[in-house]
């Protein structure tokens, strides 16, 4: 298929709705293969690498700050792997929200947004609706990250 030859619209005419009309024809027409000149078979990359592990990396809180903040006794050890694979994992998350890497170093916005993204993830072990709004990440996590996000050059 080429880019002159695009599936017509037999949708209902709707005033104002050209626009629209004309993002779905060339939507069409993008999507089909070997749309531009001398293109052939598309080729599609593969699935994308998945998450390294963070077990073999110094831990960003201990387990006593993540037990505190969660309210578990000190004293109680039955959930600390899933504590501790909860701080690998927020961690990992965290490293991708920031583009970044991360260490024990960072300052207490990221430890604090760390320690909420746990504790939601602790307390919440599934989706979390709030009448008809699915809450996933809790905004103060997203609030204490936003200052120290790499983005990019020009934009913020």
């Amino acid at each position: 298929m080429t880019p002159s030859n695009r599936v017509p619209y037999h949708g209902p005419v709707i005033e104002g709705a050209q626009d629209q009309d004309n993002f779905v024809r060339n939507l069409i027409t993008i999507l089909q293969p070997g749309w531009w000149v001398g293109g052939g078979t598309v080729v599609h990359p593969g699935p994308s690498p998945l998450s390294k592990t963070a077990k073999d990396l110094a831990p960003v809180l201990t387990l006593d700050q993540i037990k505190l903040h969660c309210h578990i006794e000190l004293d109680q050890t039955a959930e600390d792997t899933l504590l501790k694979d909860l701080e690998m994992a927020a961690r990992l998350h965290t490293q991708s929200v920031l583009r970044r890497s991360i260490d024990d170093t960072v300052g207490e916005n990221v430890k604090q947004a760390l320690l909420v993204l746990i504790a939601h993830w602790y307390r919440n072990r599934e989706t979390v609706l709030v009448g008809s709004i699915s809450s996933v990440i809790p905004l103060t996590y997203t609030a204490l990250l936003s200052t120290e996000r790499n983005y990019p050059e020009g934009t913020y």
